[in-house]
């Protein structure tokens, strides 16, 4: 719109130039003309009217005076005529002017006209605003003046001298601190150029935006992309960008890069008890703890969850990783403090390295991750470096995964019964369900191995409850032959955070006639360690139902003790690692004749699990533990062999 009424402005100034032009020939001319015609036809016209001289005398003398008088209001009229005709124009000119300077001062932008030299002569009131400064302190000062420092003018002074030498038209961006309030802004300069009618090169014109917030949003976009909006770490984006640099520059060096994959153990049970804005604060303490023991060329990530990411720089050896790692474990040994709660949590940290483990980021990312998974795997609270074993290992692991889908419905799990024993009396008792699981393209699986994969993908519930309702059935079939036959049945984490547990426990107790006391649910630590808030709920409700609650591997967790005296247990399993050494090892045995006294003193039975010789048996004979199970006397059968051995 600016450039349309410049472009009538411009037209309405070359028309009053012809005008002006033009005006004083056709003046000169008409009078001319006139004049020529009045002395030709007027003598004639004399000498036809008279030859008395007298009379021709005072006739020239009228016909004079009425030769100027008609010239004088010709010269006028023609005169009038112009002047109303240029005051036409220059009413337009004016109008054309007074709406292009409300035009000036409405439009948001800035616009400043400058001459050669570069001091401004036109400003307009958006330009005023965005400076904060008057027009009369804008107008003759050179368009530099108002940059922040020396440098800043100089850079501007050069920027338009090749402006006004080589005409380029380009796009400014410029950076100005305000003195009034000392308040930064980013300008953007579009400039133009004014030429006179002989097309020289007058003055410049520049059209000038605030972008200092738009500059602001396209900063904070940017960094919502790259980084994480709870800790302000580079995310997984910018880490992986990071690494990449990082590799780079080893290549070039011949350095290594350590690629550490961090996870807390456990994080989740604290959103759980204390609530996710606890838990983000947690997160930022433990970012800054991380950030403060590594080194300051070292870069540190937030991958997302409670996973963090380290980058080791410049390294030159796998030797100078170690004790990074070492101090890492070491410092979360102490606590953090959250709403005046003392938490204490550990890291499994999976380690990978450039170029030993790989030559790409997202490569050594995966393979960091897969060592991370190790650690967690090795008992948390430590780290484990990559090895290309662990790959294979994660073959394997998919291969079960994708062979698990399905095999409860292809009848590939069966359950196989360990007798248990007991001392006092040498009978059998009872028996263990152990779960089995054969696959016709993988052979026998362990339950080392397909046990975690069924609670990583949420398998383990309706495994469990197969495994729950063979083992009831059977139950009922041999209290037949053995009234008060017991079953014990082992519950994993996953199982217990089920909400439908109960609900089928009780269904199938009512479907097959067992009672509940000569049933026994086994469960480790790790469900106590879960987090999950209805654990209290379940095991009165199992108690209650009559249902013996048993602490399985006991002396293997490190709260063993504690969760004995705040749990209603009825049976204790000492773990089979004791009782291996117990007859070659003191200290072994020292411990499991204490368990077995203190189990008592709370009222508790003991089983010992992994009894494989004559000479274990008689020593937990003599330490007064109540039932055995183990190889000595029976390893798992078939349920018709154990049947046997019942009727036997």
């Amino acid at each position: 719109m600016i450039r349309t009424r410049l472009n009538q402005l411009q037209n309405r100034l070359v028309q009053l130039r012809k005008a002006g032009f033009f005006a004083p020939l056709r003046i000169a001319l008409s009078y001319a003309l006139f004049a020529t015609l009045w002395i030709i036809f007027s003598d004639q016209l004399m000498q036809r009217i008279t030859d008395d001289s007298q009379l021709l005398s005072r006739l020239q003398t009228y016909k004079g005076l009425f030769f100027v008088t008609i010239t004088a209001f010709l010269v006028w009229l023609l005169i009038q005529r112009l002047w109303l005709s240029q005051s036409k124009l220059i009413d337009a000119l004016q109008d054309s002017q007074s709406k292009l300077c409300v035009i000036f001062d409405n439009v948001p932008c800035g616009i400043q006209e400058c001459d050669l030299q570069g001091r401004v002569t036109f400003s307009n009131q958006a330009h005023h605003q965005i400076l904060g400064i008057q027009p009369d302190k804008l107008i003759g000062r050179y368009i530099w003046d108002y940059q922040p420092d020396e440098n800043a003018k100089q850079q501007f002074k050069r920027i338009f001298n090749d402006l006004v030498t080589n005409q380029p038209k380009p796009e400014l961006l410029v950076t100005i601190n305000l003195a009034a309030d000392g308040q930064q802004k980013i300008l953007e300069y579009n400039w133009d150029y004014i030429y006179d009618d002989k097309d020289e090169l007058v003055g410049l014109i520049a059209v000038i935006s605030d972008i200092t917030m738009r500059q602001q949003q396209e900063e904070r976009i940017l960094r919502l992309a790259h980084y994480d909006t709870l800790t302000g770490l580079p995310n997984r984006f910018l880490s992986m960008d990071r690494l990449a640099q990082l590799l780079e520059l080893a290549r070039h060096n011949n350095d290594l890069v350590g690629v550490l994959c961090l996870d807390l153990d456990d994080f989740k049970k604290i959103n759980e008890s204390m609530g996710h804005e606890a838990g983000d604060a947690l997160l930022i303490q433990i970012a800054q703890r991380i950030q403060s023991h590594i080194r300051h060329r070292d870069i540190l990530g937030r991958l997302g969850g409670d996973e963090f990411i380290v980058l080791l720089a410049d390294m030159h050896s796998t030797e100078e990783i170690t004790p990074i790692l070492e101090n890492l474990v070491r410092q979360f040994r102490q606590p953090f403090m959250i709403d005046e709660q003392t938490i204490t949590l550990t890291l499994s940290i999976g380690v990978a390295t450039y170029p030993l483990d790989g030559h790409h980021a997202s490569q050594l990312l995966r393979q960091a991750d897969t060592a991370m998974f190790y650690a967690k795997s090795s008992g948390r609270n430590t780290f484990v470096n990559y090895t290309e074993s662990m790959n294979r290992d994660a073959a394997r692991k998919l291969l079960i995964e994708q062979y698990m889908y399905g095999a409860l419905e292809r009848g590939e799990f069966y359950l196989l019964y360990q007798p248990q024993i007991e001392l006092a009396t040498g009978k059998m008792t009872g028996a263990e369900a152990l779960l089995r699981w054969q696959n016709e393209q993988l052979g026998p699986i362990g339950p080392d191995e397909f046990i975690p994969v069924a609670e990583q993908t949420g398998l383990i519930v309706p495994i469990g409850e197969f495994v729950m309702q063979s083992a009831i059935k059977k139950t009922a079939e041999w209290q037949k032959h053995q009234m008060g036959f017991r079953m014990a049945i082992n519950l994993s984490p996953c199982q217990f955070r089920d909400p439908g547990l109960l609900g089928f426990v009780e269904q199938q107790l009512q479907k097959y006639p067992v009672h509940p006391h000569t049933l026994e649910l086994e469960i480790t630590e790790g469900v106590l360690l879960s987090g999950y808030l209805m654990t209290d709920e379940l095991f009165k409700s199992f108690t209650a139902m009559g249902i013996d609650m048993a602490m399985d591997d006991f002396g293997t967790g490190y709260s063993s003790l504690s969760y004995l005296r705040s749990y209603p247990f009825a049976i204790v399993k000492i773990d089979r690692s004791f009782i291996n050494d117990m007859t070659t090892d003191s200290a072994d045995r020292e411990l499991v004749n204490a368990s077995i006294a203190m189990a008592h003193g709370l009222g508790l039975k003991v089983v010992a699990e992994g009894v494989e010789t004559e000479e274990q048996a008689i020593s937990l004979k003599a330490m007064k533990c109540d039932y055995v199970q183990g190889y000595y006397y029976s390893k798992p059968v078939h349920p018709d062999q154990l049947l046997l051995k019942l009727v036997g």
